[in-house]
């Protein structure tokens, strides 16, 4: 079994663990250890075999006999026990956006339904009102629910997709046969969701580029060949093709390849591929097409093709120009990390600052910190502060927004912290003016430096609450408070639209990990290319602020 294997078994037992209503925190230590396991850079089995697996954070005796019967025979006799109690169908129930487990469990115990397709069918015979604490308003959410699952059907997660492409890619670009080699398609526009890894090969020897293909590990079956590509199935069921060109055709085939059907209609119609043959980059392309070039997340006819008319295309933000990361979570509260631990990763990206942004205490399943432990991790950061040479460690918060919009600190606490990152953890189904509302008296919060993801959307299992984001807007840009891109690629909230409508209106966006784990500080790649997909510049992101300008502009935020 392959890490994210395992870690996927882990996350699964705690699943049922959490359908089952069994111990809160035996739940949380398996998740811990499927994040541990999902974030390591070195395959489980050498770990093992080097009698290291003790030395994985948040792996207990009980997990560790686990781990070894995975490694040793593929499986789980414990988790056999489970779905023996509760069958797997059941837990596709979470993929339904407003689903949890607890209805999952009911629907279980007094309907005996097992599957997706029974479950619509329940909720369309209204049959999932009969059960106790239920009504028609979660049939009706059922139904809407496997409406937006159906219509995702088939796409993954930015996060799930990239990496296994980028092992293709290093796989492929390992052999002689391929001279030049790039992801294409959605997958190099950075879509949130993408239906399929598109990557594009040049070579001189088509047949030797299938042969490494269908022998890559991460291959489980070709579907389909022709004479210049192969298409199939790759691990976590990710759909793949591989197209082939000669090297001389292989930049005008990236350009080709790379925009959306959309830009392709409007950019390449009409034009003969032959007048691409030999460009040396992408660069070369756009300036045959008579166009300043255009980067690949933009190419989504959305305006940019007038942009490149007027060669007016806006200087995108990269990661060069972060120098830091606002929302992190410590070991105070549920990450997986000393705060030191977090400040050497930092610095290994080339960062000159971090936020320490745990959880208040309203979050409580979270380790959520009350005042006392957030004086005391405070008094803690000032100490390393002292220690620390060209590095700045801030003191934060991620305050939870209450359900009538107030705020889990009194002002008097807030006050005091550099930095105040305000979110919604509950009560995700308040009416559209409630919600509204809700956020609205956040960010006249004269202490609210930041709103965490603010839709609250899961990608592929949880749609964002219901928000007249007009209002929210221009309460923002009233008030000055920024947004946040939430880079974790189950979120990737604000979306791009947002992000661009934000841009326009001079609210900042500060784009950030949401790290609970050193290892997940990388995930701000995924925020970066989502707020390329909103045509931030630099200029626009919070984060990319020197330390002492960032510093001035918090401290004089309320006064704005």
């Amino acid at each position: 079994m392959t890490n994210r294997e395992i870690a996927r078994t882990l996350d699964r037992i705690a699943d049922l663990l959490q359908i089952k209503e069994e111990n809160p925190f035996k739940i949380a230590a398996y998740r811990k250890a499927a994040d541990s396991i999902y974030h390591l850079d070195e395959d489980l089995h050498t770990i093992y075999q080097h009698g290291r697996l003790d030395s994985l954070p948040g792996i207990g005796k009980s997990i560790r006999a686990i781990l070894e019967e995975l490694l040793e025979k593929g499986s789980s006799e414990y988790y056999e026990s489970l779905i023996r109690e509760i069958p797997e169908g059941v837990l596709d129930f979470l993929k339904i956006p407003g689903l949890g487990h607890k209805t999952a469990r009911l629907i279980y115990e007094h309907l005996h339904i097992d599957n997706l397709s029974d479950l619509l069918k329940a909720a369309r015979e209204r049959k999932i009102r009969t059960v106790p604490g239920l009504g028609s308003k979660m049939e009706y959410n059922i139904i809407k629910g496997m409406e937006l699952f159906q219509q995702s059907d088939g796409k993954v997660t930015l996060g799930l997709a990239l990496p296994v492409a980028e092992q293709f890619i290093d796989y492929l670009k390992d052999s002689p046969a391929v001279e030049n080699i790039s992801l294409t398609g959605s997958i190099r526009r950075g879509k949130p969701l993408v239906s399929d890894i598109d990557i594009l090969v040049a070579s001189r020897d088509f047949t030797a580029v299938k042969n490494l293909i269908r022998n890559f590990r991460c291959v489980r079956e070709i579907m389909e060949e022709g004479p210049d590509f192969l298409a199939g199935q790759a691990d976590w069921g990710l759909k793949f093709e591989i197209i082939m060109v000669e090297p001389q055709d292989f930049y005008g085939a990236l350009a080709w390849t790379t925009g959306s059907k959309e830009f392709r209609s409007r950019v390449f119609t009409g034009k003969d591929p032959a007048q691409f043959a030999g460009c040396s980059n992408e660069e070369d392309v756009f300036r045959t097409l008579q166009l300043a070039f255009i980067p690949p997340e933009m190419r989504e006819n959305k305006g940019e093709i007038e942009l490149a008319n007027r060669e007016d295309i806006p200087e995108l933000v990269d990661f060069t120009h972060i120098k830091g990361d606002l929302h992190i979570h410590s070991d105070w509260s549920d990450g997986g990390a000393k705060i030191m631990e977090t400040v050497s990763q930092a610095r290994s990206l080339g960062y000159s600052y971090i936020a320490i942004t745990d959880h208040s205490k309203s979050l409580t399943i979270s380790g959520g910190l009350n005042e006392e432990r957030l004086t005391q991790q405070g008094k803690v950061i000032d100490a390393l502060n002292q220690e620390l040479q060209d590095f700045h460690i801030l003191k934060g918060i991620e305050v939870d927004i209450l359900k009538d919009g107030s705020l889990d600190f009194r002002d008097e606490i807030l006050e005091d912290l550099d930095i105040v990152i305000a979110s919604i953890h509950s009560n995700f189904k308040l009416d559209r003016e409630r919600q509204t509302d809700r956020i609205i008296q956040a960010i006249k919060n004269p202490h609210v430096d930041i709103i965490g993801h603010l839709s609250g959307r899961l990608l592929n299992r949880r749609s964002g609450y219901e928000l007249d984001l007009e209002r929210v807007l221009e309460a923002a840009a009233r008030h000055g408070a920024a947004l946040e891109i939430n880079s974790h690629p189950d979120r990737l909230d604000v979306d791009e639209d947002t992000a661009r409508q934000a841009r326009e209106m001079g609210i900042k966006i500060a784009i950030n990990s949401d790290a609970h784990h050193r290892e997940d500080l990388k995930l701000l790649r995924y925020g970066i290319l989502n707020a390329r997909r909103g045509w931030l510049q630099p200029e626009d992101v919070l984060n990319t602020m020197e330390y002492d300008n960032l510093a001035a502009y918090l401290k004089n935020k309320g006064s704005r």
